[in-house]
């Protein structure tokens, strides 16, 4: 994939047009502040691009198109290789934490992240393509598939192409209901499916502990029957992953995209647990927090973890290749096995 310092130096590669303008209505100083703030309410199944409701400020709205340009570019650079596979993940900061950044920022959190990457999911799949952006929602990555540039023609006509999908943690984190998020990611999953040839392991939401700091803020209008703050992401979580699980495992989905979606949990090893013990006594976490530090971001120990699950899942499929320098028995070149 290109560097962004290639991209910004007048290389071959441009960004979609629709991203274009919208760059240029900054450095014109044309408000695009303004302009994105007067949209209507963002839905989870309508693709929009960031907009001043879901940005905290214009300098954060500023990065996330500029991030975005670049990974469209990095998109319509994809080659396919004959006889190998090609693997995309799309996402939200979980799935930027690959590339050990923050829209395009190195992140302290994501320190040493690329590195499992490269350990794991790279050596079976040379190149992957890392397409995401930190605090992401569903209708985010809707508008990137598609007015966003990042499924141009190369990708989208690559038969080989897997997408790895993880998106939705952000819609809860913002106040929606797990019904329309579960529909957001379905539109997500509906829309690469369509304008691809390729294939789609869709994600589970994966747990989240932050819920004792962050729903307070969302109450109201997101209150309980009592009318206070919910407690806890969790049962929102179960719920989305629930409807996602059975579109994907033959539900209408799977039905329609016949072979060419599969579905993956990869929560397992992150849940702590939660909920209540006897008596009423709340536990502590609802997060191995050795993992999710931030209860929130798995850390590279997390990552290796979810390397480890996202192979399985995709080899149980038969969607993978032989990893760089192993045997087709899967054994080291020159070596045995340990």
């Amino acid at each position: 994939m290109p560097a962004y310092s290639a991209l910004v130096s007048g290389g071959a590669v441009r960004p979609p047009r629709a991203t274009c303008l919208l760059l240029a209505s900054f450095a014109a100083g044309s408000g695009l502040w303004l302009l994105v703030g007067s949209q209507k309410e963002e839905q989870p199944d309508v693709a929009s691009p960031r907009t001043q409701r879901s940005a905290r400020s214009a300098a954060q709205l500023a990065k996330w198109f500029r991030w975005q340009a670049v990974l469209a570019s990095e998109a319509a650079a994809h080659t396919a290789s004959p006889g190998k596979g090609s693997l995309a993940l799309w996402g939200d900061s979980i799935t930027e934490s690959w590339r050990g950044t923050s829209y395009g920022t190195p992140a302290g959190r994501a320190n040493g992240t690329p590195a499992v990457l490269a350990q794991t999911l790279a050596r079976r799949w040379p190149s992957p393509a890392v397409l995401a952006i930190s605090g992401d929602q569903t209708q985010h990555l809707l508008w990137r598939l598609g007015d966003g540039g990042e499924l141009p023609p190369p990708l989208a006509s690559d038969g080989a192409l897997t997408a790895v999908v993880m998106i939705g943690t952000n819609n809860l984190g913002a106040g929606h209901l797990p019904g329309p998020t579960a529909e957001g990611v379905l539109a997500v999953a509906r829309e690469y499916l369509r304008r691809s040839r390729g294939r789609l392991l869709l994600c589970a939401l994966l747990p989240r502990g932050d819920g004792a700091e962050l729903l307070p803020r969302l109450c109201p209008p997101r209150c309980d029957r009592r009318g206070a703050p919910f407690r806890s992401f969790m049962p929102a979580v179960e719920k989305v992953n629930q409807r996602l699980r059975e579109e994907a495992s033959g539900g209408r989905l799977s039905v329609d995209f016949p072979g060419r979606v599969s579905y993956v949990d990869c929560g397992g090893p992150f849940r702590a647990g939660g909920g209540r013990r006897e008596g009423g006594e709340e536990e502590a976490e609802e997060v191995v927090v050795r993992l999710m530090p931030d209860r929130l971001h798995p850390n590279p120990e997390g990552h290796q973890l979810l390397a480890r699950c996202l192979e399985t899942a995709l080899l149980g499929k038969g969607w993978g290749v032989q990893p760089t320098g192993y045997s087709r028995l899967g054994l080291p070149l020159g070596g045995s096995a340990p």
